[in-house]
């Protein structure tokens, strides 16, 4: 496996050899689609067994495993509402988990490589990450397997890889949603952005500064937190004493808890709103730390599929789903319909899911562009209505 490894390293750093004169593309982009025009789809190179693979990469350990836990839970569930004994074939559907939990070049590679090379997934669900999901893109890219992400980073789909397709609402289109209300709807001007010193968080502050110079506003008052040495306090003081307007917090929910109780126990009555990653809290009953905080979320679920899944995910866990939990529903879901018609392919399933178009999930409708990108309509809800 490290051999595999080594390889696998060398054809992300020097790429995949010379094209040669008169082979068919690997890829093309038109404006009908992005479309993979490689080999694969041949008998021949389906996957083997009667066992059929759904990978999942998850953080199973540290400050983003409640993330993790709600990701395999969800896609258990998944699995059993679509059916995954039942396979042409007479084959099963198994879902096979790693850890993400590490650094993204060493640990998480590694991870990667197992699911690709030893668990052999038909595709391949990762979480809200956008390190980790350029990581699997790469190797997805390199070796013919389906990412579907829960990472809202667009940047991820913007070079047109024909293998990686995005769950759920981009950090551009949330800011953009969030900058429209404080901007145009309230005319709030004195606004404070906080993110963490990491890629997601970086993210957050490039799309919160372009939603408002587009809508021709100056670029919000931004403070940057140490992830492990968060000065909470110092936020809280920051806020009382520029009288903020507005507070976005853009960071993973574990830090929106702490900033959200320190902000409730010093008075602070600041209009809260708060990125899908920073909302993605799965609450108990009681929690008012969230209560009346503004998110962005998608429009044009199957109602009652969502009641039903929400019902039986509180039964397992004692929670109310977030995002992180209902997308990876939907993304096994997805692609549990994309192998009953392309049988345990990867590259006849990625075909399958790049027509993927209005399927209704429980956290959206679910169309992809031709980049993978998937555009539900958002619309700002407070926190007490996405929970019910």
């Amino acid at each position: 496996m490290r051999t595999e490894a080594c390889v696998l390293a060398a054809l992300l750093v020097f790429g995949g050899g010379v094209r040669a004169q008169g082979v068919a593309p690997y890829a093309s982009i038109a404006t009908d689609g992005e479309s993979y025009a490689g080999a694969g789809r041949a008998v021949a190179n389906d996957l083997t067994g009667r066992v059929v693979r759904i990978g999942m990469l998850a953080p199973l350990h540290g400050a983003r495993k409640a993330e993790g836990d709600a990701m395999v839970t969800a896609a258990r569930i998944a699995l059993q509402d679509a059916g995954g004994d039942v396979l042409p074939g007479g084959r099963r559907a198994e879902l096979a988990v790693r850890d993400e939990s590490g650094p993204s070049w060493g640990a998480v590679s590694d991870e990667v490589i197992q699911l690709v090379m030893e668990d052999e997934v038909v595709a391949m669900i990762t979480s809200t990450s956008g390190a980790d999901a350029h990581l699997c893109e790469q190797v997805g890219n390199r070796i013919g397997v389906p990412v579907l992400t829960l990472a809202a980073d667009a940047t991820t789909t913007e070079i047109d890889i024909p293998w990686i397709f995005r769950m759920g609402a981009s950090d551009d289109e949330e800011a953009m949603v969030v900058a429209r209300d404080i901007y145009r709807e309230r005319g709030l001007m004195k606004v404070l952005l906080v993110t963490e010193q990491e890629h997601d968080g970086r993210r957050g502050v490039e799309a919160m500064e372009t939603a408002a110079k587009e809508l021709g506003m100056a670029a919000p008052e931004s403070v940057m937190l140490d992830p492990l040495h968060a000065d909470v306090a110092g936020v809280v003081k920051r806020i009382r004493a520029e009288e903020s307007q507005a507070v976005v917090l853009w960071t993973g929910a574990a830090k929106a808890r702490e900033l959200l109780g320190a902000m409730q126990r010093a008075g602070l009555t600041t209009i809260r709103y708060l990125s899908r990653s920073a909302g993605d809290e799965e609450l108990g009953m009681g929690d008012a730390r969230w209560e009346g905080a503004w998110m962005a979320a998608a429009e044009g679920e199957d109602a009652e599929a969502r009641r039903s899944f929400a019902q039986r995910y509180l039964l397992a866990t004692g929670k109310v789903p977030g995002d992180a939990a209902m997308e990876s529903y939907d993304a096994v879901m997805i692609t549990m319909r994309a192998l009953r018609v392309a049988g345990a392919n990867r590259a006849r399933v990625r075909d399958e899911l790049a027509r993927m178009q209005n399927f209704g999930g429980v956290s959206g409708r679910i169309s992809f562009d031709r980049e993978g990108n998937d555009h539900a309509a958002l619309h700002l809800v407070r926190m007490t209505e996405v929970r019910r």
